[in-house]
Formats: C-alpha cells, sequence, structure tokens
C-alpha cells in the first residue's frame, strides 16, 4: 500500500470518527430534550386524558423497542414487522412537505343534502321543514359555485389516521384550526413514542384554549373502530364529523382498513338522528303511559338461575322464518315464544301460539296495522312487551303490558328523572335496542338474563331469490298480489350470508339492526344466541340450519313461567298524579327564545357564522344528561338536520360573500323552524300521534 492509500484511509477513519462524535453529540441533545419532553407530555396527559395514562402505564414495550435519532436531530422508528424506518433522515422536514401536499390536495367528507322531498302530503312540522331543505339545497347546487381546492385556515373537523411520531400535527395547526379533532391510532407504542417527538402538551393547551375539541382513538381496532367513533360523535352531536379533512400520516394495513371502514360507514353518522315530531310523539306517548299506570320494567328481582336456561325461541318475519315452522310447530310448548312485530300474524296463520309480541314503533299507522291484523282475542292471548314510545291505544289491545325504556328518548329521561325524583332510583335501559323491532325483542330477553335464545327468521334483509318475508306474513309475495301490504325487497348493499358462502341483500336501515344485533351478543358473552337459517351472518352468534337443530324432549308448564317473569321484572311506577310543572314544560319554550336570542346576533365571516352555530349547538347540548334531558331531546333530531348542511354550506365554496348569502337564506329557514316548533310543543306536547299518510290510508281502507 503506497502512501496515497494510507492517507486515503486514514481520511476516511477520520471522518467516520467525526460523523460517530457528531451523531452522539446528536444522541444526547436528543435523549436530553427527548426526556424532558415525555415527562411534560405526561403530566400533560395526566390532567387532560388520565385514561390515556393509565392504558400506557401497562403497555409491555418490544424488547427490540427503539428511537433512533436521525442526521436532523429527529427521533425514528422502526414499527413492528416493518422492513426499514417509519421516517427519512430528516422526518419534520419530511412531515411538511406531506403536510403542504394534504392541504393543496385536501380529502374532505362530503353529504349530499338534495335528496329531500320536493313536496310532501306529510304536512308534520319536520317534513314540511325538510321539503324546504331540499329545495333550498337543489336551489344551491344550480349556483354552480367554485368549491373549496385547499384547506381553509379554519374548519369544522379533522380526522387524522396515524400518529407516527407526531411530527405532522403541530404542522397541520400552523394552518388550520379545527373545532373538532379526532386522531386515530391503531399503534400505542407509536403514539407512546411521540411522547418523546413532539410537544403534545402544546397541541393540547393550544386547543383547549380556542375552545376546540381533541380526541384520541387509541390502540384502534377495525372491528371496533367505528362502533367507538359513533359513541364520540352520538355524544357530542354529528355536526362534529358532518364535513371533515381526512388525513392519512403513516401507510400500513392495519391504517388502510380502519379509514376504508370509515368511507364505508360514513352514512351511519348522517341519519338516524330523530327529529322534532319523532321526539313530541314519544314525549306524549310515555306522559300516556305513566298517566294510565303501565307496568315499567325495573328488574326489581332476577328469575332463579335454574330458569334461565330454558330456550327463547325469538321470532322475526324474516324470509328464512319458513324454514323451521316445522321445528317451532314441534318444539312451541318447549320454550317460550316470542313474536317480533309482524311475525306475530304469521305465527297465528301456521298455528304457533306465541307467549310474547314485543313491539318498538310510536306511529298511529303501526298501531292501526297491529289493530287490524288481528282479531282482538289473539292479542288477549299473548302479552306485550314494548317501549315506552308506543302509542297508547298499543296497550289497549293485550291483557298485559309491559314497558322498558329506550335509550336517546325526551320521554326515557323524563320517566327516569321522575322516578329519581319521586322513587330515589332511576330504571334501566335496554341496550342496543333500536332501530327495529328483532333488536327490542334481543335485548329484552337477554337483559332477563336468558342463556338460550334462538333466532328465526331475523334476517336483515332479503334473500337473492327476491324473498322478503314469510310466505305467511301480511306482506305481498308478489308486487302484482291484490292481497296484503306491498313491500319492495332490498337490494342495494349485501351482507354475508348465514350458512355457508350465500349472502343477503340488505340496506342501510337493516346494516344497522344488524350492527345492534352484534352489539348485544358481543356484551352477553355468557348467553348462547342461536341463529337459525339463511338470513344474514351475526357475529358472535352460533349459526345453524333449520333442518339441525334436535327437537327437545321436556315441555314447559309455561303460563307459571310467563307470569314470573311479568312479575319479576316488572312493577307500577305510581306516577300518575303529574302536571306541567313536574313535566319542566317552560323550560323548552326558554331553549327555543335563547336560541333564538344567538340567532339574532351578528356574523360577517365565515368563522363568525360557524361560531354562532357551535354555540347554539353547545346550548342544547348542555342540556344532555342533566335533569332536564328530554328537553335536548326535543332539539337535538331537528337541530343536527339542520345545522349539519349549514356547517357543510359554510365550508364549500370559495366566494366568502356568495356562502354568507346562501347561509343567511338557509339560517333563516332554521329560526322560523324553532319559531314552529316553540309554538307547536305548547299545544301538542300531550297529544298522541294521529298522523297518517295517503299510502297509509289506503292500506288502512283495504285492510291486510
Amino acid at each position: 500500500m503506497n502512501s496515497n492509500d494510507i492517507n486515503e484511509e486514514l481520511n476516511l477513519l477520520s471522518e467516520k470518527l467525526e460523523d460517530t462524535i457528531k451523531h452522539q453529540e446528536r444522541e444526547a441533545i436528543f435523549a436530553t430534550e427527548a426526556n424532558q419532553r415525555f415527562e411534560r407530555n405526561w403530566q400533560c396527559f395526566t390532567q387532560y386524558y388520565p385514561e390515556i395514562i393509565g392504558a400506557l402505564s401497562n403497555l409491555t414495550l418490544r424488547d427490540d423497542f427503539c428511537i433512533h435519532v436521525t442526521l436532523s436531530g429527529h427521533g425514528n422508528i422502526i414499527p413492528e414487522n416493518a422492513p426499514a424506518p417509519l421516517y427519512s433522515q430528516n422526518p419534520l422536514e419530511q412531515s411538511q412537505e406531506q403536510v403542504k401536499r394534504q392541504i393543496a390536495h385536501p380529502v374532505l367528507s362530503l353529504t349530499d343534502y338534495t335528496g329531500y322531498p320536493d313536496s310532501s302530503s306529510d304536512k308534520r312540522l319536520h317534513t314540511e321543514y325538510m321539503v324546504k331543505l331540499g329545495q333550498f339545497m337543489r336551489k344551491l347546487r344550480e349556483f354552480d359555485e367554485k368549491k373549496i381546492e385547499q384547506l381553509p385556515g379554519d374548519f369544522p373537523s379533522g380526522i387524522i389516521f396515524g400518529v407516527g411520531l407526531g411530527y405532522h400535527i403541530p404542522e397541520l395547526l400552523k394552518h388550520t384550526e379545527f373545532d373538532y379533532l379526532f386522531i386515530i391510532e391503531p399503534d400505542l407504542e407509536q403514539f407512546y413514542a411521540s411522547l418523546f417527538c413532539i410537544d403534545w402538551f402544546d397541541v393540547i393547551e393550544k386547543i383547549d384554549d380556542q375552545g376546540n375539541c381533541l380526541f384520541f382513538n387509541l390502540g384502534a381496532d377495525k372491528n371496533t373502530f367505528i362502533q367507538d367513533l359513533e359513541s364520540v360523535v352520538e355524544d357530542i352531536g354529528a355536526f362534529s364529523a358532518v364535513r371533515s379533512f381526512c388525513y392519512q400520516h403513516t401507510p400500513g394495513r392495519d391504517i388502510n382498513e380502519l379509514i376504508a371502514n370509515w368511507a364505508a360507514d360514513y352514512f351511519r353518522f348522517q341519519m338516524g338522528h330523530g327529529f322534532f315530531n319523532d321526539a313530541i310523539t314519544g314525549f306524549a306517548h310515555s306522559i300516556s303511559h305513566l298517566e294510565s299506570n303501565q307496568f315499567f320494567l325495573t328488574n326489581k328481582d332476577k328469575l332463579p338461575a335454574s330458569l334461565l336456561d330454558i330456550p327463547v325461541f325469538l321470532v322475526g318475519n324474516g324470509p328464512s322464518l319458513d324454514e323451521a315452522i316445522d321445528y317451532l310447530k314441534n318444539n312451541q310448548n318447549k320454550g317460550i315464544v316470542v313474536a317480533a312485530g309482524s311475525a306475530l300474524v304469521s305465527l297465528e296463520r301456521i298455528g304457533i301460539q306465541a307467549d310474547f309480541h314485543v313491539l318498538v314503533e310510536r306511529p298511529y299507522a303501526n298501531y292501526k296495522i297491529v289493530a287490524d291484523s288481528l282479531p282482538i282475542e289473539a292479542y288477549k292471548r299473548v302479552n306485550l312487551l314494548a317501549v315506552n314510545m308506543v302509542h297508547p291505544k298499543t296497550t289497549e289491545l293485550y291483557e298485559w303490558s309491559g314497558l322498558a325504556l329506550k335509550g336517546n328518548e325526551g320521554g326515557t329521561d323524563l320517566i327516569n328523572f321522575l322516578s329519581l325524583k319521586n322513587r330515589s332510583k332511576t330504571l334501566p335501559l335496554i341496550p342496543y335496542s333500536n332501530p327495529l323491532v328483532s333488536n327490542t325483542a334481543l335485548s329484552f330477553f337477554l337483559n332477563f338474563g336468558f342463556k338460550n335464545v334462538y333466532l328465526f327468521g331475523v334476517d336483515n334483509g332479503s334473500l337473492p331469490s327476491g324473498k322478503h318475508h314469510s310466505d305467511h306474513s301480511f306482506y305481498k309475495k308478489d308486487k302484482d298480489d291484490e292481497e296484503g301490504i306491498g313491500c319492495v325487497p332490498v337490494t342495494e348493499k349485501t351482507l354475508p350470508g348465514n350458512l355457508g358462502d350465500g349472502f343477503v341483500y340488505t340496506n342501510d336501515l337493516y346494516k344497522i339492526s344488524h350492527s345492534q344485533l352484534e352489539k348485544l351478543v358481543e356484551l352477553n358473552p355468557l348467553a348462547d344466541v342461536f341463529n337459525i337459517g339463511n338470513g344474514a351472518k351475526i357475529k358472535g352468534a352460533i349459526s345453524l340450519a333449520a333442518d339441525e337443530l334436535i327437537d327437545s324432549e321436556n315441555s314447559l308448564d309455561k303460563p307459571p313461567l310467563v307470569e314470573l317473569i311479568k312479575k319479576r321484572y316488572f312493577e307500577n311506577l305510581s306516577l300518575d298524579k303529574l302536571n306541567d310543572e313536574d313535566y319542566e314544560i317552560q323550560r323548552f319554550i326558554d331553549m327555543c327564545s335563547h336560541l333564538l336570542v344567538i340567532s339574532n346576533e351578528p356574523y360577517t365571516t365565515i368563522k363568525e357564522a360557524a361560531d354562532l352555530l357551535k354555540r347554539q349547538q353547545r346550548y342544547v347540548y348542555s342540556f344532555k344528561n342533566s335533569p332536564l334531558g328530554h328537553i335536548y331531546h326535543m332539539m337535538k333530531g331537528s337541530l343536527l338536520y339542520y345545522h349539519c348542511p349549514l356547517i357543510t354550506l359554510l365550508y364549500s365554496y370559495e366566494n366568502e360573500a356568495f356562502t354568507l348569502e346562501q347561509f343567511d337564506e338557509l339560517f333563516s329557514l332554521w329560526q322560523d323552524y324553532i319559531i314552529d316548533m316553540k309554538s307547536y310543543f305548547e299545544d301538542n306536547y300531550k297529544k298522541p300521534c294521529d298522523f297518517l299518510n295517503d299510502e297509509q290510508l289506503k292500506v288502512m281502507n283495504k285492510g291486510v
């Protein structure tokens, strides 16, 4: 080796040594700053998010967990099972570039509000204002105004998928202020590492000072993510997610699956809000049930454990019911037979006697269909289980009726408030009891504690053949049939079939019902729920074909058992001598007045208009979970149906003057709605539903 080669080798060694020394210096600086940052972050999360600290305190890190220091002096990490580090040698610069791209080309959620009818024979207040809303939104679309192309400096909601080490979050918040920010991260370890890398305490305190909201979903699971997000959105209002900036920070299968679930189930956040007429009807019906001394579910006693193994045959009216008719005929005296909704007619027609009939709907039309479907003697042979929303005349059909409180209802909050005030205790709510009667029925019997529940005809959709109900139901088999009620098979979406590789056609309503059934099954792990036949598969339930069922050898003496259920779980509340002051009627009128006061305050910018909406929202939501929760429920649904499009309108167009001009018009409609609700409530808060639309009148006149 000559002298030149030796000198070159020495220079290379010198450079490596210098690089090593510099890297050690960077590591030492990072270690000092990171540990100080971690301590401040830990204290901040302890104050604001103690449940996150609880989860992190129990976190077991990988043996090879390590935060690597990059050339830029920032932290980096190799995620579990990943082939390479998460970032380049300059994570901050890389994140800044990503934020710039996302701001320049944002992905924004958007709901189409033009689908409401242009006119309707339904003259109820809410329907009239939804018609006006639809007319306005269609007119707005005709302007073809230029939509926003970049993320504005303030925006209603942000949903960040992937924390990584968090470098993007402060950078994004430098540009945009969000009223509601959701941070989703499936890997709790990455979030833990971010505590060493960014100043979360600055992020949290900044959002808190702005009066905005920050939510974390850490350890997000694709199987529960939507349910978790639904819970948060239900708590704070659907306006928190209606217009969202969606930002994916980190790659990976877990994140991609969460985003796919969000896209597929976004509809859940834009429907089912309830509305004023619905709320006031349920309120009036609840008062009527109190004043007529109905029995309510109190769970005062449980059945003896020896009786809870008795099978419960819960019968829906889906097409797969026909597969199990022989089994039900042979075993009707060997288990408790529960008819869900219209299934009672089918059971009567095939000679099976139900022990309980479950109903959930509040409209007068539904009561009329029930009343006209069977002779009164049929109802006197069966016991009614229902929720406190059902029409008051419904209970008159039965020898005995037991009502449970349905969650998320004004009437429910009123009854529980009055029970607490007069009886020093509240009543139980049966969980996941909506939207369909099969949900209510399963919730009742799992609440009672039964350990073996068989679902027949609970299909959550139509079969691929087009069959939509049992052949023995009062629904038409074919649209050209002269007898029966018309029913169009659903074909919009699909759910996996219960047996093998099949499927059922479904729609959004059935999908929600299906999801609620799965939640019920998960909530009751000690119970075996058997899903019989070719309906939709229910996760957690045991799938069985009807011909796999084995006839039971043990007959039951059912009348004493049925009476025991009624006596053990239900009681009279003795709250029949109440008045307007007890019902706090004036408080709803006061709420309307205050919302109108807020509406009349001036605004000259989009941000000021949005802040005004936020004040209305937070005022209404301040009544939630309070002694005046029933007042909140009167207003909540209608507020959501108008505020969601109002927020979407504010953050859709580049032209601020155009936006505010259109906002003025729609906001004026909302003010008119409040005025009309205020007036209507005073005169109708105790009036049962008497509404029938044209189609329902045709059915009533023709009979079933």
